[in-house]
């Protein structure tokens, strides 16, 4: 058929490639399962036939022998087969030797006992002037305007290719408001295509103005195809593809959901140490002030305050190992930490490739929930990359506060060695209580600030936890949403697998290492209304009786008047005569 042959160019082209991708199988075939449905412009089906057309490629340096069998439906009327078939009862059959690196395409064409539309319906109307019609012929003239409104509904759980077809005639002014997709000179004719993904539905409607009703004052508009085709095999791949990718980025998350999790816990086992090292550190401050105060009063408290500042000093050095051990942790914590951080930019870029990913698919769908799940998807994606930048800054904030640490446990050692000058002083001078007072009020004030950094830590580290529990419930409801949609990808592929080899059942080939793929394609032919200018035929007409009774009067005037109604009738028929071979012509051709 021409809307098939029209992209010749492209079939070839992906047949070219496939025939690379799959060079290691020795022969190679496309089986395209077409409904054709012709259609006239009241809205009735005038013919229905099915085609099925198998093309092998022999990959293989030397023939290989096939014979292959198509099983029809019972009871169909088989109008054609490509050469060399056999046709018995239901089935027809072909014995070919397929030559080395060369095609074979083997059809058939028949018409079963019912009408089957497997993958889409049409639903379309044809207005003349506004006006919708139930005949094939309209009497009128130039300034007629033809609309046809085209709704493709698809009937599968995937995408489908609609294809709009138009062959220009000379006579009429085309309105659209979509531009063809491809335009094509084809013997002489300019043909327009619009391709269209289809998710659910499509809609396209197209005018037509007549400009010029030729020599005979009539015009027959040219049909417009509409098909809707899927290639099973590969709608089936491209489902699995995304199905590996929705898989990576689950593992993705959960490997970062661990991460946060076992950061999370490491944090909280050491939260019980960091409010005890506080409350100690508290206590000893205040005793610091406490004993400076006593020494300023008096001396007899010189030996209570020497062994305050033992007291004291060992609990410094116990705070400063608290701190070490705190220190470790942190580190610990930015080591768990270091692997997602380490690699924050592959992560972000293999986020950015699925949303590319999605996006791409986006624009070749029109169904408004499938839109919207992607858009939750790649908004998903985009909160994922919003954490894994938060627990980057909460890794750069851990190194802050280990470094805090690290200089209050540097005070606390200076505030031993600080006491231990006290003790020194005490037990040579009495003079030196003055200077140990002085000394006690500023560790004192040391300890008071180590206590402030170490609750800010605290609260940092609280507030790091209550943060992590936030996120790993957020990527917890973006996996369940990532799993949802796998499902719906696996529960399609199972309904296009189950189509396919419906349809592969169909097909027998005795040899069994050939790889067959398979396209479904609905065509539907929608007939146009011919414009006929009966007015002008009926005066020609009129004009030639008067004329040729004129002829045979013989200088006698014998002119006999032909009543209206009789002339209008011999018009319509002559009208209506002419199209038909016009029409007989042109399916000839």
């Amino acid at each position: 058929m021409r809307l098939r042959g029209v992209l010749l160019v492209m079939i070839i082209v992906i047949l070219a490639i496939s025939s690379i991708a799959h060079a290691n199988e020795a022969v190679r075939g496309y089986f395209v399962v077409n409904y054709v449905t012709y259609l006239n412009p009241s809205g009735q089906a005038t013919n229905y036939y099915i085609e099925y057309s198998l093309t092998l490629y022999n990959n293989e340096p030397y023939p290989i022998p096939l014979t292959i069998s198509i099983e029809l439906p019972q009871y169909s009327s088989v109008l054609y087969t490509s050469p060399t078939a056999n046709v018995t009862s239901n089935e027809v059959t072909w014995v070919v030797n397929l030559q080395p690196y060369s095609e074979e395409t083997l059809e058939v064409r028949f018409k079963p006992i019912y009408t089957v539309l497997p993958i889409a319906s049409l639903d379309y109307q044809v207005l003349v002037n506004g006006t919708p019609v139930n005949t094939t012929i309209i009497n009128s003239g130039v300034g007629t305007k033809i609309n046809l409104l085209t709704n493709i509904t698809n009937l599968l759980p995937f995408p489908t290719m609609t294809t709009i077809s138009l062959t220009r005639q000379s006579g009429l002014y085309y309105e659209y408001n979509i531009t063809p997709t491809i335009t094509q000179n084809i013997l002489g004719y300019e043909v327009d295509y619009w391709l269209f993904s289809t998710s659910n539905n499509t809609s396209f409607g197209l005018g037509m103005v007549v400009e010029d009703l030729g020599p005979w004052h009539s015009i027959r508009v040219n049909p417009v195809g509409v098909q809707v085709s899927i290639d099973l095999n590969q709608s089936i791949n491209s489902l699995r593809g995304a199905i590996d990718e929705l898989n990576a980025t689950i593992n993705q998350l959960s490997a970062l959901s661990s991460s946060v999790i076992n950061a999370s816990s490491t944090a909280n086992n050491y939260t019980t140490q960091f409010l005890q090292l506080i409350a100690l550190l508290n206590q000893t401050s205040n005793v610091l002030g406490a004993s400076a105060y006593l020494i300023n009063s008096t001396l007899l408290v010189e030996s209570l305050l020497q062994a305050q500042l033992i007291e004291l000093k060992i609990a410094l050095t116990a705070g400063g190992q608290v701190l070490g051990t705190e220190a470790n942790v942190i580190s610990q914590l930015r080591s768990s930490l270091n692997p997602i951080v380490g690699n924050e930019q592959s992560y972000i870029n293999a986020l950015n490739t699925l949303k590319n990913d999605l996006s791409q698919i986006e624009k070749f769908t029109n169904n408004s929930t499938l839109d919207a799940e992607i858009n939750n998807t790649i908004n998903a994606i985009n909160q994922v990359e919003n954490l894994i930048i938060m627990l980057n800054q909460v890794y750069n904030n851990l190194g802050e506060i280990q470094s805090e640490i690290s200089s209050t446990q540097a005070q606390v050692n200076q505030a031993v060695e600080g006491l231990n000058y006290a003790i020194y002083a005490a037990n040579e001078s009495e003079a030196l209580i003055i200077s140990i007072s002085k000394s006690l009020y500023l560790l004192h004030n040391e300890l008071n600030n180590l206590t402030n950094q170490l609750l800010s830590t605290y609260l940092g580290v609280a507030s790091y936890q209550a943060r992590a529990m936030s996120y790993l419930m957020q990527i917890s409801n973006y996996e369940g949403e990532l799993r949802g949609m796998m499902l719906e990808d696996e529960v399609r592929i199972s309904v296009l697998n189950a189509l396919a080899n419906q349809y592969l059942g169909y097909l027998r080939i005795n040899n069994t290492n050939v790889s067959v793929d398979v396209t479904i394609e609905e065509t539907f032919i929608v007939e146009m209304p011919s414009i006929v200018n009966t007015q002008y035929l009926l005066q020609l007409l009129n004009k030639t009786a008067v004329q040729g009774n004129k002829t045979t009067s013989h200088g006698v005037s014998m002119v006999t008047a032909i009543p209206n109604h009789l002339i209008y009738l011999v018009v319509l028929g002559v009208s209506i005569a002419v199209l038909l071979i016009t029409f007989i012509i042109r399916k000839l051709h």
